[in-house]
């Protein structure tokens, strides 16, 4: 189905999914824009995860549309246009990495060899695109999904914690790909619990709690609108209700510690 075409290159109006009688997500609304990076924030149990899962279509909503640079995200047109580097799907173990990029490279028409050798490179992978998967480190592993999210040149890229597992050259060299991906012109999303890389990197953030929208706009505008905030970390634990939280469990730590 053709959706008409607006400002993001990736557009979510009203998502709603519910499980039982409990929303996991609740009338969710996001636009991610060419040249910029957008951080999803949230708690454990925010709806994070299921909203990356029905951005990247692999969960339907129960109400709501989704879109890729126009197309229904139904569509098979749309994955041409989306990359996705997930948090919790598991590799097959039995496959080298060349296996793994050769298996993308037959379900994507967009393929680019080339620019799969060069991030190959960048990120260091190559001595041991050839081992098996099975025997990767978390970071590897988290190397050769990033790799197969940017191979096929997408317009969006959706990330799940990418920087978790990494060591610092690596993350270093990430940054830098994602940065120049923006800056190419096209979009960015990232689904992450560090505040304080979100706060640096991200153009807008999007947090989320209880499954609804409690904030959204430019780190710069969140600690400005809230004026008790001098971080984007504090907007977060205010919009949360995560600050309360924290002081009492303060309490409880000091206690423990505390001369009786």
């Amino acid at each position: 189905m053709r959706m008409r075409k607006n400002g993001g290159v990736l557009d979510a109006v009203g998502v709603t999914k519910r499980y039982g009688k409990v929303a996991a997500v609740d009338s969710f609304s996001l636009s991610v824009e060419r040249g910029k990076i957008h951080g999803l924030l949230g708690p454990n149990g925010s709806g994070k995860t299921t909203c990356l899962h029905i951005l990247t279509g692999l969960l339907r909503p129960d109400s709501g549309t989704v879109s890729v640079c126009g197309e229904s995200i139904e569509s098979k047109e749309s994955r041409r246009y989306l990359g996705f580097a997930p948090d919790d799907l598991p590799l097959p173990g039995s496959l080298t990495g060349r296996e793994y990029l050769d298996f993308h490279d037959a379900m994507r028409s967009r393929h680019d060899r080339v620019r799969a050798a060069q991030l190959v490179r960048a990120l260091g992978l190559g001595a041991d695109l050839d081992k098996q998967i099975a025997q990767y480190s978390h970071g590897m592993k988290r190397k050769i999904q990033v790799i197969a999210a940017l191979s096929h040149q997408p317009e969006i890229v959706i990330f799940d914690e990418p920087f978790r597992g990494l060591d610092p050259d690596a993350a270093t060299v990430l940054r830098s790909l994602i940065k120049g991906f923006a800056d190419s012109g096209r979009a960015v999303l990232i689904a992450t619990h560090d505040l304080l890389r979100a706060e640096r990197d991200c153009h807008e953030v999007t947090i989320l709690n209880g499954g609804v929208t409690v904030a959204s706009g430019s780190p710069d505008a969140l600690v400005e609108e809230h004026h008790s905030a001098t971080n984007l970390e504090e907007v977060f634990l205010s919009v949360t209700g995560l600050r309360a939280d924290n002081i009492l469990r303060k309490d409880s730590v000091d206690f423990l510690f505390a001369r009786h």
